[in-house]
């Protein structure tokens, strides 16, 4: 705003005389000011309110599903042997549970080390006297990481090295003992220290670390089973069993690739089978049939961005181009077609408009653009709409037509840099760039580097930095035929004419049955298969088989065929078991199995591995001179438990069975004298405190909706301006301002809506086996209109509700129902909730007023915000303008005066003289 300084000659108070003079446009501009203000707290008002109701539309649609009420408690009869939780789908009934074996970690205890030993003690110092010692620090799933000490490593870099390998190790100082575990229960996470050659038995030995346990004794003998004094003898035991592990390898893979088809071939014969009875009872041709089996296989979003040629084939949208005409694209190998869709409209009277790319109508003979309304005429076709150059609103409804013509690339578009040198470099379908010089380039961080015919760069090749005003692209350019493609259609639009024509038969519950074995077909003939297409149970061969068994005798034909399967299952699992023993016992050489026998690493490997057998053999030999009489190896081990007369293991102590969460903690023994039993029963308690939840819930934003609706009226009072503001106090600024929000959804109707809605759906009626039940029949009501607190009448309570004071002291039927016939409690909280969350549902749906997931008018009210800046703006301008007018008059005044004083003080002085 301009500084002005006025009234000098006139002594006029210019600035209160406008200020007065412009009043009306003043009040005008912080009238709508006002109005947006109060728009925008009515605005937050609903968000906030919205935000609670979406919170419970939440909740209810989770409790009208029946797993909301599978609730269950489970008592163990003896606690200090195991702990059980049951969950939603545990069965109820009394099972009985035996805790055989408790999952334990692994543990070694080494043996008394001199009272001098410290961590910086050497292994010198302990007695050891060898060269490089190796130890083999084995897991319990064959794992094995080698360690290497020395005469002067110190206990300490020994405890380091262990640690690095995996188990936790510490050396106690007051007991002198190295204490080494395994980090986690069960059998695989177990370890054994093994010497690696007879200097790393003699190193374990100084240590105190070397025990003669099974575990450490069968890791020795896994390497000694190939030992034989002729050394020649010794590696063709060594090479025979690389060659069992390898066979067992390849025969479990076979039987395992099988098995993983045959068990899913189940359910695809049993899907092929249904959609091929489907497709064929649908009453489409067998072309039909084809394309109907690609429309269910897509999304709905490919549908619609889809059209289908007559022969089936999908074309895909590819880009829309700036005439705002469709180019779709279909890829068969390296070939690529496409389909051009033009869409036109045309108006009552006949006249032809285009779309273009904004999805707007153009009547290019007048240069006129329509855009859309929104609204539709009676027959569904939408209203598009023109300002007219005298200001005029056209409307016109607007029937569309979309035609399909082949199209062909006219001109590929590329990419092309111009460097300041006036070399051009052009994109090409490498990816590389080929430049005008011939040469060809890459580009990386806007330069371009000359590459050779490998790709590499050039040696002293040119280089190039372009920046993107040096950038041009060019578009790919489409031609079409003047025929439109007469069996051509959009993908969407083909599904609906198929079920609109075929009413009868594809109905909604078949076109879902039959989308879901599509979809069940197609994920197992695309699925990737780690047997050759040679092998009987390929699936290619199980799918062939499958389909020439239908297509011969149908359904029956198909059950012969996968009856067949479950010998070939049985058949492989021994297999698999006998692969895997072979497996098992020649674990030692997988490493050597897994390389190439003719290269030099495998050479290498193959006579390490044989030393080891030779030294795992001399150490057995001298396994009573080099083992610790005062260590002591527990191995770790799996839990074991059996449920009702079945085993399980586990690494931990804890299951997942059937809906139980079971925690081992004490060894029971076996046999059902020493069972402890388990019993499940419905929590009653906690299906009451579900419903008891959610009607808090409810009751709480019912009770601040029917707070806001019936609010104080707020009558007189409006938004204040700066300069009202600042005439009073803060604290009063804030009161006033909090009446006025307090009331913004007094009588609302948008308000009203959403309260009726919520309140009959909770008092309607719900039918269980003909009998009516209301929420009163369980003794859930509210208090009416004369009990009830102010605002809090639709609010309901609980009878017997002991948190509940106004109910307290009633009979509680609603637990009682639920301990004598919770399904009718849980069938009628269903319904009650899905007529609650459907009502909410509908009223949240997406319109030209409101946002989905929105129960008010949010476009709406965003509409009038924008409006209401639109005007302010508008007003603020003329307010302005007739400040400045103003202004301007009284400058020529207060000029006019300043002429006049100036010519009569000259007068005075002339006549004066």
């Amino acid at each position: 705003m301009p500084i002005r300084i006025t009234g000098l000659t006139s002594g006029l108070d210019t600035e209160a005389i406008i200020s007065a003079l412009v009043s009306s446009y003043n009040y005008k501009t912080n009238k709508y000011k006002k109005a947006q203000t109060k728009l925008s707290w009515k605005q937050d008002a609903w968000k906030t309110l919205n935000t609670k109701i979406y919170s419970l539309y939440s909740s209810v649609g989770s409790m009208k599903l029946s797993t909301a009420y599978n609730l269950k408690s489970t008592t163990v009869s003896d606690s200090t042997k195991a702990t059980v939780k049951a969950g939603n789908n545990a069965p109820t009934g009394t099972q009985q549970l035996n805790i055989l074996k408790v999952a334990q970690a692994g543990y070694l205890t080494g043996a008394q080390l001199s009272s001098k030993t410290t961590t910086s003690t050497t292994l010198a110092e302990l007695g050891y006297t060898g060269g490089d010692a190796k130890i083999n620090l084995t897991k319990g799933d064959g794992t094995t990481k080698e360690i290497t000490v020395t005469q002067g490593s110190t206990v300490g870099d020994v405890i380091a090295s262990l640690k690095d390998a995996g188990v936790s190790a510490n050396f106690d100082e007051t007991n002198h003992r190295i204490f080494i575990s395994s980090k986690d229960t069960g059998k695989d996470n177990d370890f054994t220290l093994t010497g690696g050659n007879t200097e790393g038995a003699r190193a374990l030995y100084q240590m105190g670390l070397a025990v003669g346990s099974d575990a450490t004794n069968a890791t020795y003998k896994s390497y000694t089973q190939y030992y034989d004094a002729n050394d020649t003898k010794l590696e063709q035991n060594v090479v025979k069993a690389i060659q069992k592990y390898q066979d067992a390898q390849k025969a479990y893979k076979t039987a395992s690739g099988q098995n993983a088809n045959l068990s899913s071939a189940y359910g695809y014969a049993t899907a092929y089978t249904e959609m091929m009875d489907a497709l064929k009872n649908s009453g489409l041709s067998d072309d039909d049939q084809k394309k109907l089996k690609t429309l269910l296989g897509m999304s709905a979003t490919q549908r619609v961005n889809s059209v289908i040629d007559s022969s089936g084939n999908v074309y895909e949208k590819s880009t829309t181009l700036d005439d705002g005409s469709i180019i779709y694209e279909y890829s068969s190998g390296k070939d690529k077609k496409y389909i051009q869709a033009i869409t036109t409209a045309t108006d009552d009277g006949g006249n032809t408009y285009t779309k273009n790319a904004d999805g707007n109508y153009v009547d290019s003979g007048a240069g006129l653009v329509y855009k859309p309304t929104g609204e539709k005429d009676s027959d569904g076709n939408e209203y598009y709409a023109c300002t007219m150059p005298d200001g005029q609103v056209a409307k016109l409804a607007m029937k569309e037509t979309t035609n399909y013509y082949q199209a062909d690339v006219t001109q590929k578009g590329y990419t092309q840099y111009t460097d300041d040198d006036g070399i051009v470099y052009t994109s090409n379908d490498a990816g590389k760039y080929t430049g005008s010089d011939g040469k060809t380039y890459k580009l990386d961080n806007n330069t371009f580097t000359e590459i050779g015919i490998d790709g590499n760069a050039v040696s002293n090749g040119r280089t190039a930095t372009v920046t993107e005003d040096q950038k041009k692209e060019v578009k790919t350019t489409y031609s079409h035929g003047n025929t439109a493609l007469s069996d051509t259609t959009r993908a969407a639009d083909l599904l609906s004419r198929f079920r609109e024509n075929h009413k009868d038969t594809l109905t909604d519950e078949v076109i879902s049955k039959l989308t879901s074995n599509i979809e069940k077909v197609n994920v197992y003939e695309s699925a990737e298969d780690s047997l050759d297409d040679t092998d009987t149970y390929s699936k290619k061969n199980i799918i062939s088989s499958i389909q020439q068994a239908y297509q011969s005798g149908g359904a029956s034909a198909v059950t012969e065929v996968t009856n067949k399967y479950a010998e070939k299952i049985t058949e492989n699992q021994t297999a698999m078991t006998t692969a895997q023993k072979k497996m098992d016992d020649n674990s030692v050489v997988s490493s050597l199995a897994a390389m190439d026998s003719t290269s030099s690493d495998y050479t290498t490997a193959l006579a390490a591995f044989v030393n080891k057998v030779q030294d795992s053999q001399r150490i057995l030999d001298q396994s009573s001179t080099l083992t610790n009489a005062g260590a002591m190896k527990i191995d770790g081990c799996d839990s074991e438990i059996k449920l009702n007369g079945i085993t399980y293991t586990s690494s931990l102590n804890t299951y997942s069975i059937n809906g139980l969460s079971i925690t081992a903690m004490q060894a029971t023994g076996d046999g059902d004298t020493n069972a402890i039993t388990v019993t499940t029963a419905t929590d009653t308690q906690a299906i009451y405190d579900k419903i008891k939840s959610f009607l808090t819930q409810y009751n709480s934003l019912i009770n601040e909706m029917t707070s806001l609706y019936n609010a104080d009226t707020a009558k007189g009072y409006e938004p204040l301006t700066d300069d009202e503001k600042s005439a009073m106090s803060d604290s009063e600024v804030e009161k006033w301002e909090e009446k006025i929000k307090s009331s913004l959804l007094r009588r609302d109707d948008s308000l009203e809506s959403v309260m009726n809605l919520m309140t009959n759906a909770m008092s309607q009626p719900v039918t269980i086996d003909g009998k009516k039940y209301y929420l009163s029949s369980f003794g859930i009501k509210t208090l009416g209109f004369l009990n009830a607190p102010e605002n809090q009448q639709n609010a309901y309570h609980i009878d017997g509700d002991e948190d509940d004071t106004a109910t307290s002291g009633n009979e509680d039927k609603l637990m009682a129902m639920i301990n004598s016939d919770p399904d009718t409690v849980v069938s009628f909280m269903q319904q009650l909730t899905t007529n609650l969350y459907d009502a909410i549902g509908t009223k949240m749906k997406s319109s030209t007023l409101s946002s989905i997931y929105k129960v008010y008018n949010d476009k709406e009210m965003a509409s009038e915000y924008s409006d209401y800046t639109t005007t302010i703006k508008k007003w603020e301008q003329k307010l302005q303008d007739q400040e400045d007018a103003y202004y301007k008059k009284f400058s020529a005044m207060e000029t006019a005066l300043s002429k006049l004083q100036s010519q009569t003080s000259s007068l005075s002085n002339l006549f004066g003289s």
